[in-house]
């Protein structure tokens, strides 16, 4: 490797030797941590070779694996802007040479399957060796007692993809065989242990009958912590279980299993009710929901109908008790450290996904009575630009909006300001984008992750969503928690306008008009607004933030700006890309009530 000025084979194996010595368990079991300790130590190298190594180990170590893709694996650690962290794909003929030369040397395996599986989905031909090296590296790793990394997991799910797509029946086993002996011999008493394994198997369909089987096994082990009244996990547990006897075919068991999980979700209502009146309502609206989800012919057995009845009572009566327990910040007076410090106090340390999104959707708030007060003495003040009126200009040169005048009789009075009003709402949502809503999505995605089957589910329980758009709302949500805010923005823009006007109509208002031919057209999300009757259904609050984020080109006027293809990769990634999703957001989980 002289001639590219990497290390030889044998003093990289020595020196990654040296550095692992060092490293604790935790560490030596990270990807992460490692990228960050290579990283550390190349930086201050002095010796050109061994810095150049270095980096490249330390990168390569850096990409997240996403298991739901076959043919792009790999993902940026981060993404900021238009620029992301490092990717495979990002690797020249010559890293890719040097790479394959030191494969071959007694690495760790945590090191040795990533070098693996990069060689095996970048290299071209692809040489079914290195997907076999990093599936032996892959299922050798362990974790311990005394240390959790889930990582691990990762690992193993990815191995048996790997094996799978080699058609490898003999390592297909060798993994199967590693996670049953997990199984039934633990290494580690982590909660989360059984139902991580067992989801491997869910998840890659690696052996399809032991679905009744896992079943049972994860049925046995929710008992457990239904008795420490650790409600979060076994209601994991039995989510995965009623999926997997569904899977099995076994209906009966599959509803046994759905009962005993709507019990968990009200016994966690039950426990968490002298705490909250609103958190555990929402758990029993939730148990309704599942018991619901029962059919008729298995609810005498079960005795469900006498549980509808009682967790109906719950509901009822926590509902009276809900004031306003969701706290919403003010940002009167206060800097954005405090104010990013105060977001995040607000949603940590929720002990459930969905109650920490119950109070993400509180962690900003828009009052139009304010904001309409504050205008109204802004213009007073302001006599210059209350007799000229002012003029928006588009990035092209295009004039795309004005402001009025302020008529000497004040007869427009009400439109200058909610002209301004919208104008200047976009000071509000910098602050809280940033000061707010980032800083608190960081946090909750710390302690909880949201994967697509939790939000579209979620939309399913949610009255604003409308029916057979469950799945392209939640696609929508999902693409902010991975703060891909251009592809969620994209997605989000059209069902706002189908979920206002459903909302509309359910209220009794028409949403088309008629052409001079007599077709019928749907009104547009800027019409729907302003339809007679609309802002009372909405709201002031809500009636404003949608003519300021989505219809009012005085604003951001992102219906519009993605209906004409007019975002491109830096306004469609904007602080108002983000709050328009968290609005959405905040819709649909405000409204999640149990659908009959």
């Amino acid at each position: 490797m002289d001639e590219l000025n990497f290390l030889s084979k044998e003093e990289t194996s020595t020196k990654i030797d040296e550095i692992f010595s060092e490293l604790s368990n935790e560490e030596k079991n990270s990807l992460f941590r490692i990228h960050s300790i290579l990283k550390n130590i190349a930086t201050n190298e002095t010796n050109t070779k061994l810095r150049k190594s270095l980096f490249l180990l330390s990168n390569i170590c850096s990409p997240m694996i996403d298991l739901e893709s076959r043919n792009d694996p790999f993902q940026p650690f981060m993404t900021w802007g238009n620029k992301r962290s490092f990717l495979p794909i990002d690797l020249i003929n010559e890293e890719i040479l040097y790479l394959s030369s030191i494969l071959d040397e007694d690495f760790p395996p945590i090191l040795k399957a990533r070098i693996a599986d990069i060689l095996w989905t970048y290299s071209k031909p692809k040489n079914k060796k290195h997907s076999e090296i990093a599936i032996e590296n892959y299922i050798s790793m362990d974790v311990f007692d005394d240390f959790f990394e889930p990582d691990v997991y990762v690992f193993w799910e990815r191995a048996v993809m790997l094996a799978k797509q080699i058609k490898n029946s003999s390592l297909i086993e060798k993994i199967k065989s590693k996670l049953l002996n997990e199984i039934e011999h633990p290494s580690t008493s982590w909660d989360f242990h059984l139902l991580k394994i067992i989801e491997i198997f869910d998840n890659t369909d690696l052996d399809k009958g032991l679905n009744h089987e896992l079943a049972e096994k994860l049925l046995e082990k929710q008992k457990e912590f239904n008795h420490e009244k650790q409600f979060h996990i076994a209601e994991k547990y039995l989510e995965s279980a009623t999926k997997l006897f569904k899977k099995a075919g076994n209906a009966e068991d599959s509803y046994r299993s759905l009962a005993f999980l709507a019990q968990a979700t009200e016994n966690h209502g039950d426990y968490r009710k002298n705490e909250s009146a609103m958190v555990a309502n929402s758990f029993y609206k939730l148990a309704l929901q599942r018991y619901r989800e029962i059919p008729n012919s298995y609810r005498n057995t079960l005795q469900i109908d006498q549980k509808l009845d009682t967790v109906q009572d719950k509901i009822t009566q926590s509902g009276l008790l809900i004031t306003d327990e969701l706290q919403l910040i003010s940002t009167k007076q206060m800097n954005i450290s405090e104010l990013q410090e105060q977001s995040i106090n607000h949603v940590k340390d929720k002990q459930t996904a969905f109650e920490s999104l119950l109070y993400f959707s509180g962690v900003s708030s828009c009052n139009f009575e304010s904001i309409w007060k504050s205008t109204e003495k802004y213009i007073q003040n302001s006599v210059v630009s209350s007799l000229f009126g002012a003029t928006s200009v588009s990035l092209d040169g295009r004039k795309i909006s004005s402001i009025p005048p302020l008529a000497l009789d004040g007869n427009n009075r009400d439109e200058v300001i909610l002209k301004n009003a919208i104008k200047n709402f976009g000071i509000h949502i910098h602050l809280a984008v940033e000061g707010c809503i980032l800083p608190a999505l960081e946090q909750i995605q710390q302690e909880h992750i949201f994967p697509k089957n939790f939000l579209v589910d979620l939309c399913k329980l949610s009255d604003i969503v409308p029916e057979k758009r469950e799945i392209l709302v939640a696609n929508a949500l999902y693409q902010g928690f991975e703060w891909d805010f251009r592809s969620a923005i994209h997605l989000l823009a059209p069902q706002v306008e189908n979920m206002v006007r459903q909302l509309l109509k359910r209220n009794g208002l028409v949403t088309t008009h008629t052409d001079p031919n007599g077709i019928e057209n749907e009104m547009g999300l800027s019409s729907l607004v302003s339809i007679v009757g609309a802002r009372e259904i909405l709201g002031d609050d809500l009636w404003f933030e949608l003519q300021t984020v989505f219809t009012d080109s005085l604003s951001a006027n992102l219906r519009n700006e993605v209906g004409h293809g007019l975002l491109d990769d830096d306004t469609s990634n904007s602080l108002y890309s983000v709050y328009a999703w968290w609005v959405v957001l905040r819709l649909v989980v405000r409204n999640v009530i149990p659908k009959s």
